[in-house]
């Protein structure tokens, strides 16, 4: 299968939307509360995010993976690193389309990752996402021990962890 990777324009944001919450419902569905990924409504995401992807120009980069035809198979976003977590970038998001996962889509997107970013690079991942965890240490991430709450208390749900994880 071919993949393309390009930048992400504010016109995508519809479409990566409904694929960032389709990835969610598949990934976490039994750690993340149904209450919350119920509530989850891309048309709402895709206006609200649509001035954060604006103003995060020049410090974010999204990047879209599509097939030939052009069908959105994956999205990745990386950048400067947060206030006060060091390295010299971010992996902020890596999502694959659910029935994509395994087919080389964000193993895709995480090697464009690599080859745009000098350094380090960290993310975070919920602890209890055991396959996401495999991947980034296929990929030569590693746990570095630093935690985080992810709190789903207001769904129903309980404080989650996520772990940071470093690649030199």
């Amino acid at each position: 299968m071919r993949v393309d990777v390009s930048e992400m324009t504010e016109a995508d944001l519809p479409r990566v939307m409904r694929l960032r919450a389709r990835a969610w419902t598949a990934a976490y569905a039994g750690l993340v509360p149904a209450a919350y990924l119920d509530a989850m409504d891309p048309d709402t995401d895709a206006r609200d995010r649509a001035g954060w992807f604006r103003a995060s120009r020049g410090r974010v980069t999204d990047l879209l993976a599509c097939d030939a035809e052009g069908e959105l198979l994956g999205w990745a976003s990386y950048g400067l690193p947060r206030p006060g977590e060091g390295p010299a970038g971010e992996l902020f998001t890596l999502y694959a389309a659910p029935e994509r996962v395994g087919t080389g889509v964000g193993r895709c997107l995480v090697d464009e990752v690599h080859g745009r970013l000098a350094g380090p690079v960290a993310l975070w991942v919920l602890e209890g996402n055991h396959r996401a965890r495999r991947f980034y240490e296929r990929s030569g991430y590693r746990a570095e021990g630093t935690r985080r709450p992810d709190d789903y208390r207001a769904w129903g749900g309980p404080v989650l962890n996520e772990l940071r994880y470093v690649r030199d």
